[in-house]
């Protein structure tokens, strides 16, 4: 039994180690990989009253925030973190706030939601990006 109390704090440890090394593999496999080159991608942005504003660029940008920099008549504003990027708050001077209403900018990939905030999210090309105003309760995807 003496023996088993000695060898349960490596093995706590080992155990630990062994999780981390697992999460780092499957983070390693699943993060988002750019592209490099040029892409052609389109841009909409869909507002609260069904207004919608069409963008199509051509970018040398890996990730869809910077692409969406070069876009002249397009403004993005937000917070940012370090963790998580830029969290849109208002497109166009369009607010979604969601601090102040519940309302946010969900952002859709080919009509699926994005696995990753604008400042994350890798582009390819062909891709088309939709920022949907999305009310209180909505459902659409990450912002």
């Amino acid at each position: 039994m003496n023996r088993f109390k000695r060898l349960s704090p490596f093995l706590g440890g080992f155990a630990a180690i062994a999780v981390l090394t697992l999460l780092l593999i499957i983070y390693t496999l699943t993060r988002p990989v750019p592209m490099a080159g040029t892409k052609n991608i389109t841009v909409d942005v869909v507002y609260e009253d069904g207004g919608t504003d069409h963008y199509q660029l051509t970018t040398e940008a890996r990730y869809l925030l910077d692409a969406l920099k070069t876009i002249p008549n397009l403004t993005i504003e937000g917070t940012t973190t370090e963790e998580l990027g830029l969290m849109v708050t208002s497109i166009n001077g369009r607010q979604a706030d969601y601090k102040t209403d519940g309302a946010y900018w969900a952002i859709l990939c080919d009509g699926e939601p994005c696995s990753y905030g604008v400042s994350q999210q890798a582009i390819k090309d062909g891709e088309r990006y939709t920022f949907q105003y999305t009310p209180a309760g909505g459902k659409g995807g990450t912002s």
